[in-house]
């Protein structure tokens, strides 16, 4: 059976404030500057993903957890700021909520927990939250939830994992045409280049000798990423969207650079990455 999802139009998405990468970005720095809290480039290389993830919801039956949302799942759970940070925009929780991101007694951990209303299942420990996607993908369809969707967003140095290529073989086997996985393909897996970690290239024949349709895009793109997922979503099995990203996307110092997986920002630095990225909106 096809799914026959109603995507929004990525001019609609592009047009939403509440959506827009660059404002999502903003609030990250003053999350993550905030709390002194690490993980900028984990959450820079995902915001894009995250905006067509939820743009290829209806966002409103996640905020009212109705049983035929849509899911999505943050696999990647260390991108906690970028997470909450995008629901927010979208409207899913409290903007006040995220100014408590990683302080004393806050919902808003460093990782990602399903004790904030709307996030699907606590992630950090990788390899996990994709066989949760698939599990949620095989109950929506025992349920015939025809026009909701099981959407993983994993890292490229989390699909190392056995466990994740045990989740794409039941979900191929099963013929899940409701679940996409969405890879970070920054190339940076927390201290190193992934490819020295474990080199699994190239990955659209990993993927497809799994049985999955496949897509590469920019993973910067938003109205590329929501193309991915239209097209996959009308085939007949389980996709994955390879998203080409850049760690630390938008502050030109944090960069490919790895350390900016643990560093926090100072005053200084704070201050040049919301005028790199003010003025990227300049630009736009």
């Amino acid at each position: 059976m096809t799914i026959q999802t109603k995507l929004p139009t990525a001019a609609a998405v592009r047009s939403s404030g509440f959506a827009d990468p660059i404002a999502i970005r903003l609030t990250i720095l003053d999350m993550l500057y905030r709390a002194k809290a690490s993980h900028l480039g984990s959450s820079m290389s995902v915001v894009e993903m995250l905006v067509a993830m939820y743009g290829s919801t209806q966002v409103e039956k996640i905020r009212d957890r109705a049983p035929d949302r849509s899911r999505v799942i943050v696999s990647k759970g260390h991108c906690a700021a970028a997470t909450y940070a995008t629901m927010a925009h979208f409207g899913i929780i409290p903007m006040s909520l995220v100014d408590t991101y990683h302080t004393d007694h806050s919902l808003l951990a460093g990782h990602v927990s399903h004790a904030v209303h709307g996030v699907e299942h606590s992630t950090g420990a990788l390899g996990h939250g994709i066989n949760v996607a698939v599990g949620c993908a095989v109950g929506l369809r025992s349920r015939n939830v025809n026009d909701a969707l099981a959407l993983a967003l994993v890292g490229d140095g989390e699909i190392q994992e056995g466990s994740v290529w045990e989740a794409l073989m039941l979900a191929s086997h099963l013929r899940l045409n409701n679940f996409i996985a969405l890879v970070d393909n920054n190339r940076i897996s927390s201290i190193t280049d992934t490819d020295k970690v474990l080199d699994q290239r190239p990955l659209a024949q990993r993927f497809a000798g799994f049985g999955l349709g496949v897509r590469e895009v920019d993973g910067h793109d938003v109205t590329a990423i929501l193309s991915a997922i239209r097209g996959l979503t009308a085939g007949d099995r389980p996709g994955v969207v390879i998203c080409s990203t850049i760690k630390g996307k938008g502050v030109p110092f944090a960069e490919n650079q790895p350390i900016w997986h643990y560093r926090s920002l100072n005053d200084q630095l704070y201050a040049e990455a919301k005028a790199a990225v003010a003025a990227a909106a300049r630009r736009a």
